[in-house]
């Protein structure tokens, strides 16, 4: 019986398996590109750095963009700033918001969707930041829940929100600020990067879940960014940067074209010589973990260690 009915299962999602088949040729031939230009986007962790570079990219193209972050003196100002640059009062506005609360989320999504109708674009960017070695933080198991709970978690809540409307309507990007360090695996970040391949792995099984329903799922593999919440470590593990704004043009990618993934040719030659040469791939992050020290924050007394950095989560 329960084999007989995968055909008609199959047969009965006909419209939908051709429609994830077209998808996927033309996202990867970008032929199913979105203009931002009249579109609602929702920008977690827009308050400063990444968030706000996109804000300002995105208003430039047209769109309607809502941002979200906790600091709300700081999310304000953001907000008017960005509307008196490109004079879009009516498509600036935001939210004061923590990521990890579900229920102040859920709020907000329902008032943009009443005031807008729809969510087109989400970005979810807001997440936590901590470099410390695994052998430093044995006793700091709440490093880990607390970064998985920003930059996974929140993720997740905040696309569970959106994904009703998304599906319904057919048509939706959701855009997951990853990192390199996804396909590098850089020594002393284990909580960072675990979150975010928790992020990626649950965009992927999710995009297997939607794909013929018009909904796109990106993951942005960013290098270091020149914001805030690297500077601690910067000052002890100096490293090629990029800019909030070219990483912005990277999101800005995925928002118009909705690939699987967008990398830099850094990420994409790092995380192949990951994949053919492991073991190689361990010595080297052996030699980057013992000639880099670690943070003054990282082997403090507890009661002097500083707390993790954050982008409005």
């Amino acid at each position: 019986m329960a084999r007989s009915s995968v055909p008609r299962r199959l047969w009965a999602a006909r419209k939908d398996l051709a429609r994830a088949a077209v998808t996927g040729v033309a996202t990867s031939a970008h032929l199913a590109s979105v203009d931002p230009a009249g579109k609602v986007i929702v920008i977690t962790g827009g308050s400063s750095g990444i968030g706000a570079a996109c804000a300002r990219r995105f208003v430039r193209a047209g769109a309607t963009v809502v941002l979200i972050a906790r600091g709300e003196d700081q999310l304000k100002q953001t907000a008017a700033d960005i509307a008196a640059e490109f004079d879009a009062d009516d498509r600036v506005r935001w939210y004061a918001g923590d990521v990890t609360d579900e229920e102040r989320m859920r709020a907000i999504v329902d008032e943009v969707l009443a005031a807008d109708g729809r969510i087109d674009v989400l970005v979810n960017n807001a997440g936590r930041s901590i470099r410390r070695g695994a052998v430093n933080a044995v006793n700091r198991s709440h490093d880990y829940r607390r970064t998985i709970e920003a930059n996974y978690l929140g993720a997740v809540t905040c696309t569970l929100a959106v994904l009703p409307g998304m599906v319904d309507r057919r048509h939706g990007r959701i855009v997951n600020v990853s990192s390199i360090s996804t396909q590098v695996f850089s020594p002393r970040y284990s909580a960072y990067v675990a979150s975010k391949a928790a992020l990626d792995a649950f965009g992927e099984v999710l995009s297997g879940e939607i794909a013929g329903k018009g909904v796109t799922i990106t993951s942005v593999k960013v290098p270091l960014t020149r914001t805030p919440m690297i500077e601690p470590s910067r000052k002890v593990q100096p490293a090629p940067t990029i800019s909030p704004e070219q990483a912005a043009s990277l999101i800005e990618r995925a928002v118009r074209h909705g690939r699987p993934t967008v990398s830099t040719t850094a990420g994409r030659i790092g995380g192949s010589l990951t994949s053919v040469f492991p073991g190689w791939s361990r010595v080297a992050r052996q030699i980057e973990y013992l000639a880099m020290p670690e943070s003054a924050a990282a082997v403090a007394q507890p009661h002097d260690q500083r707390r993790s950095r954050t982008t409005g989560a």
